[in-house]
């Protein structure tokens, strides 16, 4: 979505993010192998309009009664999104196989790291670099790059993509 955004959108994009944590999936199933298992098993279990499924999740205060685990022994939960024909709100479950914790903050800096890096925006100073993006998302500036340990992991995993 970002390679596709306008570089004067990028930071618009990213600060939906919010600012606590989340679990990030790096197994090799793509969205689409993720979703369409999903939507088997829910299909499986009856669940085939938004009804049943908002019936499903309305048994335990909107999420799935059990977790989702799909052929990679990865763990989903399921809730109900907002839209209203892609109502399947997904996300990995905590401590999930393949799944990393990470701060919003971190995602963001290293999301719009990458932009920078696609649109030829960077300067080679690491750390001016990653100061830079984060004044742009309105965060507060990394004062060495010892603190950046968490952004540069992100950024390694953004970059096996």
């Amino acid at each position: 979505m970002l390679a596709q955004s306008d570089p004067a959108e990028i930071n618009t994009r990213l600060l939906s993010l919010g600012g606590s944590q989340m679990d990030m999936y790096t197994g090799s199933l793509t969205p689409e192998a993720i979703f369409d298992e999903i939507r088997g098993q829910l299909k499986l279990a009856g669940v085939n309009t938004r009804t049943d499924y908002e019936a499903l999740l309305a048994k335990n205060d909107g999420y799935t009664e059990t977790e989702v685990v799909l052929s990679d022994a990865s763990v989903w939960i399921l809730r109900l999104a907002e839209d209203k024909a892609h109502y399947i709100h997904l996300h990995p479950g905590r401590y999930s196989p393949y799944t990393f914790r990470v701060k919003a903050s971190a995602l963001k800096t290293a999301l719009a790291y990458q932009a920078a890096t696609q649109y030829h925006l960077l300067t080679k100073d690491l750390l001016a670099d990653l100061n830079r993006v984060r004044k742009e998302l309105r965060l507060s500036p990394l004062r060495s790059i010892s603190e950046s340990g968490h952004i540069l992991e992100v950024i390694a995993l953004l970059k096996q993509d």
